[in-house]
């Protein structure tokens, strides 16, 4: 007899050899999962990540101001014509919308709410701490007519 079969002799053993294949094709999964970058958390990393991010949602959108929220999970930005583009986390990736209008701004302490025309992209809130107020304030604008 050779050694597999002097293993498979004990009981259980091929429940455990069983077991043991799983469990690697398992991590096999896991490994190729993180190799193609699949599922995760991702997060604004700072301003420079955000400036990137503003620029490939609207090609040409060249901010000029920036907040990202503490947590990392979506950034405000304003280019030098003063149009707003928002950007928030959407599954694996981001996505940005321009705001067009007041009417889904809300202010709470040092949290801003922000809603945009596309109810499909929907609200999300922003710690952007002592910076919610200023951003709220310049926010009035929205609407006015551009250079």
């Amino acid at each position: 007899m050779d050694l597999l079969d002097q293993f498979l002799a004990f009981p259980g053993a091929a429940l455990a050899l069983q077991a043991l294949a799983s469990l690697g094709a398992i991590l096999a999964l896991a490994w190729l999962a993180r190799r193609l970058q699949l599922g995760g958390d991702p997060r604004i990393q700072g301003e420079e990540h955000a400036y990137a991010l503003a620029d490939e949602a609207i090609c040409g959108f060249d901010a000029q101001a920036i907040a990202v929220d503490r947590a990392g999970i979506g950034a405000i930005a304003r280019d030098t014509t003063g149009r707003v583009l928002l950007i928030r986390q959407h599954g694996s990736h981001f996505a940005a919308r321009e705001l067009v209008s007041l009417a889904g701004v809300r202010l709470d302490g040092r949290f801003l709410t922000l809603s945009t025309d596309d109810r499909r992209f929907g609200t999300i809130t922003l710690d952007l701490g002592d910076q919610a107020q200023v951003w709220a304030a310049s926010l009035r604008r929205l609407g006015a007519a551009r250079p």
